[in-house]
């Protein structure tokens, strides 16, 4: 698996190597369905997305906050930060003894897209993101109680670790406003180190589908 993801960033460095070499509208207005934006060098984006995956055959919800720079309109350089939102589906039986539990966690991560033609009003980008996240196993939820007018936190957390995460993927995306941007897409998330009790160390390596919306200065 290791060799299969540094394949995948080799390709990765040379498609946005040969795309620089070869890229021809970067000085031409960014147009969209609804007009045009002026050339800008420097930019920047605020993303919010929403995806569909699996844990071992088990639907997640995955949902993302991503935001940064983007230089000359090609490169997009930045922060992703995501979860799995669907928490109630998440309970596994079991974790420990007969102890069953709800898996939490989320990623943070640097982010760096690429962006092929992006004057044009639909295009491709290349996003990668790589970096860390984490994982925990907890007996019950946190909620509010009304009555005590406090945080019940009367659970417990049975483990919990970190892991380092690794994911290429490549979008459509469609310049709808000069101010915003429509995009779905396909990803490979690639997870190491997950150390949980009972639990695969390849649990959330997976393909995403995700669907996006961007606002910013393109």
């Amino acid at each position: 698996m290791k060799k299969i993801s540094f394949a995948i960033l080799i390709l990765f460095t040379a498609i946005i190597g040969y795309a620089q070499d070869n890229q021809s509208n970067t000085n031409e207005p960014i147009k969209t369905l609804f007009g045009r934006n002026k050339d800008a060098k420097l930019g920047w984006f605020v993303e919010f997305d929403n995806g569909y995956t699996q844990f071992d055959k088990r639907d997640v919800n995955m949902s993302g906050f991503n935001f940064g720079l983007i230089v000359n309109h090609n490169l997009s350089l930045g922060f992703s930060g995501s979860g799995w939102t669907n928490r109630n589906d998440m309970y596994y039986n079991n974790v420990a003894d007969s102890t069953g539990a709800y898996l939490e966690g989320g990623m943070g991560r640097f982010m760096l897209e690429y962006t092929l033609n992006p004057s044009a009003p639909v295009h491709l980008t290349f996003p990668m993101m790589i970096g860390v996240g984490g994982a925990s196993y907890v007996t019950d939820k946190e909620y509010y109680d009304w009555k005590d007018k406090d945080w019940n936190t009367h659970h417990k957390t049975i483990d919990t670790d970190a892991f380092f995460s690794f994911e290429p993927g490549v979008r459509a995306e469609v310049n709808v406003f000069k101010f915003m941007r429509l995009n779905a897409g396909v990803s490979y998330r690639y997870v190491s180190g997950l150390e949980l009790v009972h639990t695969s160390d390849n649990l959330m390596n997976n393909f995403s589908a995700t669907v996006g919306l961007k606002f910013g200065k393109f």
